[in-house]
């Protein structure tokens, strides 16, 4: 190669150098600075990585070498980040801010600009990054069981699934509930409910709530019941270990039985639900349901759904759950069958 044009390469070279360092500085920064969460224990130890979520007592951190790693909060004594938080307290208020290290050390302080706010840890009720990726704000569980037994060719399965999406004003949230039984000689039984529904988070704790619901039940005469409605409702108990809400509010209805006949009705509902988790060992999460439909079309009918049910983690994010349920119609849609329906489930299940 002629020395004029070597001298021109390598001039070349030079000036591509710095703009292939800032291109690769470029890339990798970003990525690098993902993982600069502080965690400090409160035996001193510390740990580097990236905040995902905090809520039901633990905090969700993605580390560079252990991956996602899940950290009790009673046992951390400070957090440091320069990202930006949506920071939930038990009363239903939001702070957005930073997160740096308090003095007194075992709270949370909370930056915004020239102003900090320090919350007491257990005052915390949630915490997850602003800008949050969509699919990492949803948290739910799916659940499978099994039965078979061939002396008397029973066959059983039983789903429940559920998810939910939240954000700083709102939630949605979905579940699904299915069981299937047959036997050889027997009527087959098949029930199921799914429901979906958006909550918004109002002042005070309150919460307005729109849904959309279809249930199946043949054991009481249901072929399917399609339903749409609104509530208004109030946190009552909000914190770190617990949840607790009443509600009541409007239901239309269009049923259809399983003799054929459909009919559109009118209900009220009133009801409650509750939650208590423990995320010492063994994680325990206890969940309870209980609604109330006084018929308003159909004079002296009442239906009945209350749901209940135990979740142990035997080894991380799988569960064993031990559930019941119950239903009951005051007027049953289809004449001369059951008026109540029960029955407990075992499954086993995984958490995301």
């Amino acid at each position: 190669m002629p020395g004029e044009a070597r001298h021109r390469l390598r001039n070349r070279s030079l000036r591509l150098t710095p703009i292939a360092a800032s291109l690769v500085l470029g890339v990798a920064c970003p990525l690098l600075a993902q993982k600069t969460d502080v965690i400090t224990f409160i035996n001193g130890d510390r740990l580097t990585g990236e905040i995902k979520t905090y809520n039901q007592g633990r905090l969700a951190l993605d580390t560079p070498h252990s991956g996602w790693v899940s950290i009790k909060w009673n046992k951390i004594l400070s957090i440091e980040s320069t990202k930006l938080y949506d920071v939930e307290t038990i009363d239903g208020v939001h702070h957005y801010g930073s997160l740096a290290p308090s003095d007194p050390v075992g709270q949370l302080t909370v930056v915004s600009g020239p102003e900090t706010l320090t919350v007491g840890f257990f005052d915390v009720f949630n915490v997850a990054p602003v800008g949050k990726d969509f699919w990492l704000r949803w948290e739910g569980s799916v659940n499978l069981g099994f039965n078979y037994t061939q002396s008397t060719q029973l066959v059983q399965f039983n789903l429940a699934a559920d998810a939910t999406y939240r954000m700083r004003n709102y939630q949605i949230v979905s579940n699904l509930s299915a069981f299937f039984s047959q036997q050889q000689g027997v009527a087959a039984t098949e029930r199921g409910t799914y429901e979906l529904y958006y909550d918004r988070f109002l002042p005070n704790r309150w919460v307005a709530e729109v849904g959309i619901g279809f249930d199946r039940n043949l054991q009481l005469g249901l072929d399917l019941r399609a339903s749409a409605g609104l509530a208004w409702g109030r946190y009552l108990v909000q914190t770190n270990t617990k949840q607790l809400i009443l509600f009541a509010g409007l239901l239309g209805n269009h049923e259809r039985s399983t003799t054929g006949e459909d009919k559109f009705t009118a209900e009220a509902t009133v009801g409650t639900r509750y939650t208590f988790f423990m995320y010492d060992f063994p994680k325990l999460t206890i969940n309870a349901s209980v609604q109330v439909y006084p018929s308003i079309t159909e004079s002296g009918r009442v239906r009945l759904e209350a749901t209940g049910s135990v979740q142990r983690e035997i080894i991380s994010d799988f569960y064993l759950t031990l559930s019941v349920f119950d239903s009951f119609d005051s007027q049953d849609p289809a004449t001369g069958l059951a008026k109540n329906d029960w029955g407990p489930s075992l499954t086993l299940g995984w958490k995301f």
